[in-house]
């Protein structure tokens, strides 16, 4: 590859984490509708254990794209935005970033505070227990995970709507980076 073409990518690390990150949250958000779904009889505690897998891995993805962020270079965007759109952008992607910390977490401290222990799926290794069992503290955390959970539908889609904004409007290259 180019040097040229090299330099206006992030890292392979970081955009393989990235698109890794977004089947993770896709898988997190079908497999929890599953798991909600009764009618599934057996299925649905299976369809909660790779929930919980799959907050495992964006968790564990997000400190490689954080990292990777941090020691690889940062493509600049060609033609340069304007300074609203640069701020727009860094809000944009903190709540991202914020999403993808909090809600695993979250999710953990429910299944905890239900008296319960996140299980990895295929091996039955529980990880330990973040809170003590605490029925009302359940029911709150369940609900701001809930929450939390709709809202983050409107920051992705913020987020993908830019990235197609600036690629076929716009006609830079934010896209092509991470592509």
């Amino acid at each position: 590859m180019h040097a040229a073409a090299r330099n206006s990518r992030y890292s392979a690390t970081v955009r393989w984490a990235h698109w890794l990150t977004v089947l993770a949250v896709a898988a997190a958000y079908l497999l929890v509708e599953l798991g909600d779904d009764d009618e599934h009889g057996g299925t649905a505690g299976s369809a909660m254990q790779g929930h919980y897998l799959a907050g495992l891995v964006v968790l564990g993805l997000l400190l490689v794209r954080v990292i990777g962020m941090a020691i690889g270079p940062r493509p600049p965007i060609v033609p340069a935005p304007g300074h609203l759109s640069v701020l727009v952008a860094r809000v944009t992607h903190l709540a991202l970033y914020l999403f993808l910390l909090a809600q695993p977490i979250i999710g953990i401290l429910s299944v905890n505070y239900a008296g319960e222990t996140v299980t990895l799926p295929w091996s039955g290794t529980a990880l330990p227990a973040l809170v003590h069992a605490d029925p009302g503290a359940r029911e709150f955390v369940e609900e701001l995970h809930e929450s939390l959970g709709e809202i983050f539908y409107w920051v992705i889609g913020l987020h993908v709507v830019a990235a197609l904004w600036h690629h076929f409007v716009k006609g830079d290259n934010t896209l092509r980076r991470m592509l």
